[in-house]
């Protein structure tokens, strides 16, 4: 879905383009397993790129053996997942560093630099985080993004910790979709799911999932707001898909989330694709934003 909303944002920006653009280069969000496809559009990569990556990657792969034993002893019902190797086939050995929108010659720590790449974690201790941001809090100045990612996918009570961050676990747990960070621009968001349940209860479970993990009792799904309902892709897969078994293989998911995209922003005019991007991605003359990157995509 990350690449094809990227693949047919370019395509509307050539279209309406009398010269050569320079290439997008979005502000991304990624929740959950939506980090590890943030990671991919940061990075820049190619729809066969992506596509190969996820072939490479299927997602029984990726999460291993379920193991209720591990789930009883270890707190992870899939004890050995591959998720660190999805995540460096994608960005090697980055850090937050390399994700900077700007050069700094002054060499400032990453959480002072606007960056590309937004991840969002829980933290037992702190609450929601936005990794580079928040990193002092976690007491770090910089971190490979490969460890980011295999914390924000980190289900309490499916997935092992990242080392070193035992206590940080995945973005979703208090905030599904954290559309406010870009609040007041304009996001485009792409969700596995569809509008509902707007609200989640399953955080009532966490600390029995986790010792260290408080109860939550309401995780808001915010599509009951029609404009931000309007202003987002769903893949309407039944809830909790992401770890059930497939019933399609690696290849087919990968191109039917490039046409739910992909068609969704062709049925468009410029005059709607406003409300979800600014006016310089769609090649559009605007004085305010710079031509050269995109308003934000978020994915959960």
């Amino acid at each position: 879905m990350s690449i094809g909303a990227m693949d047919a944002l370019a395509a509307r920006r050539r279209r309406n383009s009398a010269r050569p653009v320079s290439a997008l280069r979005p502000i991304v969000v990624g929740v959950s397993g939506g980090a590890i496809a943030a990671a991919a559009i940061a990075m820049g990569m190619t729809h066969d790129q992506a596509r190969q990556t996820a072939i490479e990657h299927p997602g029984p792969k990726v999460l291993g053996t379920r193991s209720f034993r591990a789930l009883l002893a270890q707190r992870a019902l899939y004890p050995q997942p591959r998720i660190r190797e999805l995540a460096h086939a994608i960005v090697g050995d980055r850090t937050f560093a390399d994700f900077a929108l700007e050069a700094d010659p002054s060499g400032r720590p990453p959480h002072h630099a606007a960056s590309s790449l937004l991840i969002p974690v829980f933290s037992a201790e702190h609450g929601t985080l936005l990794l580079p941001r928040d990193l002092p809090k976690l007491g770090m100045s910089d971190l490979p993004v490969v460890d980011a990612l295999v914390a924000a996918t980190r289900i309490p009570g499916a997935l092992p910790a990242a080392t070193g961050l035992e206590d940080v676990f995945d973005g979703g747990c208090q905030y599904r979709v954290p559309h406010d960070i870009f609040a007041p621009r304009p996001a485009l968001i792409l969700d596995l799911y569809g509008p509902q349940p707007y609200d989640s209860r399953g955080g009532l479970l966490f600390p029995l999932l986790h010792p260290s993990l408080p109860a939550i009792s309401h995780r808001p799904r915010p599509f009951c707001d029609k404009t931000l309902c309007e202003a987002t892709i769903f893949a309407h897969q039944p809830y909790g898909a992401a770890l059930r078994a497939p019933d399609r293989t690696t290849e087919e998911q990968f191109d039917a989330g490039y046409r739910i995209t992909t068609g969704w922003i062709g049925s468009r005019t410029d005059e709607q694709l406003l409300n979800v991007v600014d006016p310089g991605v769609l090649g559009l003359p605007d004085k305010t934003f710079a031509a050269s990157r995109t308003g934000s995509i978020t994915v959960e």
